[in-house]
């Protein structure tokens, strides 16, 4: 683990400081590290894929645990001393380092049909997307556990009973995503504005998802989309641009408030109107 003073070192080595634009805060909480890796419950030569790595700190931890890790990262700084003697690994044990945008590159080029876990301190601006790609990839991972904004991991989960476009994608890909430890703003390196929290979700296969739901989770998505279109609206108003006059009646078929809005609804009810609708 790199205390603060390692890390300004290495950063004004390698030309600045942390890139706020990319949401370059380096973990420095070792307790926070050893929850990650606890959760990921990674074996030795399990694939994992990392995204931001930054200066390795959890990517290091990964390779200790016996992962082959095939890391993200935009920063070229950072590919550099990835690849470089500076970052400190050992020649039989090396990150593949992919230097890129990770909301661009596509994820199923690098992780092939292999088994693999999705494993990351997430930058905060695109948190919603990599659970996306990673979730809903052709060959989802078998487990996911990302340090986010917490915020977006209580609304990943709907903790506050409300649903959201966020928390659906979630469940119709997932048997479980829980909440594993909250993480302060000290944890961080420089520090972040908000807190943080361990977020994680035990995928599923396509075919299980068919089988759970009952209708594609993709064609669950389309309706869902649809009803958050326009969040204050009633949701039988936002179906309607769709349906017409058959949005309030498939809702009250299948024992829905003609008056609900989307976020009123849960994954089973989502479900429901959705096999009716389809």
């Amino acid at each position: 683990m790199m205390p603060p003073s390692e890390i300004k070192q290495i950063l004004s080595r390698w030309n600045g400081r942390a890139n706020k634009a990319l949401g370059q805060n380096f973990l420095v909480d070792p307790t926070v590290l050893k929850a990650i890796l606890q959760s990921a419950h990674v074996q030795p030569g399990e694939h994992v894929l990392e995204v931001g790595p930054g200066l390795g700190v959890l990517t290091r931890a990964l390779l200790d645990a016996g992962a082959q890790v095939t890391a993200i990262e935009q920063d070229r700084r950072f590919v550099e001393f990835l690849s470089g003697p500076d970052a400190g690994f050992a020649s039989s044990r090396r990150p593949e380092v992919v230097h890129g945008d990770a909301a661009v590159v596509h994820w199923h080029t690098i992780v092939g049909d292999r088994p693999w876990k999705f494993v990351s301190n997430l930058p905060y601006s695109i948190t919603s997307l990599a659970l996306r790609k990673a979730l809903w990839a052709p060959r989802p991972p078998e487990k996911l556990v990302v340090l986010v904004q917490r915020e977006v991991a209580e609304r990943a989960i709907a903790k506050d009973g409300k649903t959201s476009l966020l928390s659906l994608m979630v469940a119709f890909a997932s048997s479980s995503a829980r909440i594993v430890k909250r993480v302060p703003a000290g944890a961080f390196y420089p520090p972040p504005k908000v807190e943080s929290a361990i977020l994680e979700v035990i995928p599923q296969t396509w075919s299980d998802r068919e089988v759970r739901w009952g209708v594609h989770p993709e064609k669950i998505m389309e309706w869902a989309r649809l009803g958050f279109a326009h969040p204050r609206k009633l949701l039988a108003s936002n179906l309607g641009l769709k349906t017409g006059e058959r949005a309030i009646s498939s809702l009250e078929e299948v024992g829905l408030n003609a008056k609900a809005r989307a976020e009123d609804l849960s994954p089973e009810e989502w479900a429901m109107l959705a096999r009716r609708l389809s």
